[in-house]
């Protein structure tokens, strides 16, 4: 059944109108926020037991996979229409955060997994094909341009090398980011380069292992994938940054970029969360400079404290201004750009608390942590790699600030 059409893209101008499909194979009753946090967990265990395994292997193991998998977990974003659970951000936010507090890479390989949001910017008929009636397996994708697209009757020929393809060893489908070419320049889309994402199953991509031995977030498989000469056919690539989605539900209605760093920012905050666990535990038994434990000595306890106020009130402040915009949404009202700002500018505070706090409890553990296999060595390489995605780069912290100051900003990375 369609839904009302779309209005015109502000950027684009183009109408897509909304749809919605009956849901691949047998139908899926919805499930509840308490039960999608519940079900991330019960996945605490086992993501602890087998984090090393994937660090060693640079991809989670297979079982972990599939356990993510039957939790539904990797189709928290997908639309309700294809067989997804279309949760909505602030629980996504609970449920990456609850993930990460167990391992870092398994939140990680999560979050990319869930590019089947990318797919209520495509025609539903197509989306449900190209499933194949699996809506839990894994999507990665990655959103640099840095394929190519030559335009071709029915489609494009696309080849192009991608880095950081988190999860791609499992993914079932890849989605990547191109410039549509118009001879040796790209095609322009008013006074955009014409940058879209071509969505195809994984079995076209050629894997070129690069991760082994990662800084950090070793265990996402965040592999380099190659196509050459790929013809993707019309209709199988998506815009988000300029046009309006064709799913329609109130979830796709969130500024594009502003719902990307509400997914990733979980990641740092349950890290954060795991490190100041691991180190107070560890502080109540480890005897370095008197008769007692570090737990007793004054500066430990100063610097614990600033690190876990900074944390708290940094969660805090993400979830005020995340719940805030995704009640105007829920009202059918467009985000102004300074309710964008103050969400982006939350959410690298956020980024930037956990950076501190988990550096305070490496410190504060000592050559403890330098042993291969320590709990809060892995936390600090994690939280540092997470840290180098642009959601939560410099520019953010300017976007945010030029919005707040009336200047001009780009709000598509807003």
């Amino acid at each position: 059944m369609s839904a009302p059409t779309a209005g015109p893209d502000a950027v684009t101008g183009r109408t897509r109108p909304r749809q919605e499909t009956a849901t691949p194979g047998e139908s899926r009753p919805a499930i509840g926020a308490e039960d999608l946090v519940a079900r991330a967990a019960g996945l605490g265990p086992l993501l602890r037991e087998r984090a090393a395994e994937a660090e060693s292997a640079a991809t989670l193991p297979r079982d972990v996979v599939s356990a993510i998998a039957d939790a539904a977990l990797f189709r928290l974003t997908l639309p309700r229409g294809l067989g997804g659970v279309e949760a909505d951000p602030v629980t996504v936010l609970h449920v990456v955060e609850t993930l990460a507090r167990a391992d870092g890479s398994a939140a990680w390989t999560t979050v990319i997994g869930n590019s089947g949001l990318f797919l209520a910017w495509m025609d539903q008929g197509l989306a449900a094909d190209l499933l194949a009636d699996d809506p839990g397996a894994a999507m990665t994708g990655t959103i640099a341009p840095e394929g190519r697209g030559i335009p071709e009757p029915g489609g494009l020929r696309v080849g192009g090398r991608w880095t950081f393809n988190s999860g791609c060893p499992h993914a079932a489908l890849f989605c990547n980011g191109l410039l549509v070419m118009d001879g040796p320049r790209p095609r322009m889309v008013g006074d955009r380069p014409d940058w879209r994402w071509a969505v195809y199953p994984a079995r076209h991509a050629t894997i070129i292992p690069t991760w082994t031995g990662a800084m950090g977030l070793r265990g996402t498989g965040s592999h380099d994938v190659a196509v050459d000469g790929l013809f993707v056919p019309d209709g199988h690539t998506v815009m988000p940054f300029h046009d309006p989605p064709v799913a329609d539900g109130a979830l796709y209605r969130m500024p594009f970029f502003s719902l990307l760093k509400s997914m990733l920012v979980g990641i740092p905050l349950g890290i954060a969360r795991h490190a100041l666990d691991e180190f107070t535990d560890y502080a109540r038994t480890k005897v370095r400079n008197g008769p007692g434990p570090i737990a007793e000595e004054a500066d430990v306890q100063i610097r614990l404290g600033i690190a876990e106020a900074a944390v708290a009130g940094a969660r805090a402040h993400v979830l005020d201004e995340l719940g805030r915009m995704w009640q105007a949404v829920l009202a059918g009202d467009r985000p102004p750009d300074a309710d964008l700002a103050r969400l982006t500018l939350a959410v690298n505070a956020a980024m930037q608390a956990c950076l501190g706090a988990v550096d305070e409890t490496f410190a504060l553990a000592g050559a403890h942590c330098l042993y291969a296999g320590d709990t809060i060595q892995r936390c600090w390489r994690d939280v540092h790699a997470a840290a180098q995605h642009r959601a939560v780069g410099r520019a953010q912290w300017q976007g945010g600030a030029k919005a707040l100051l009336g200047l001009d900003v780009d709000r598509a990375w807003l």
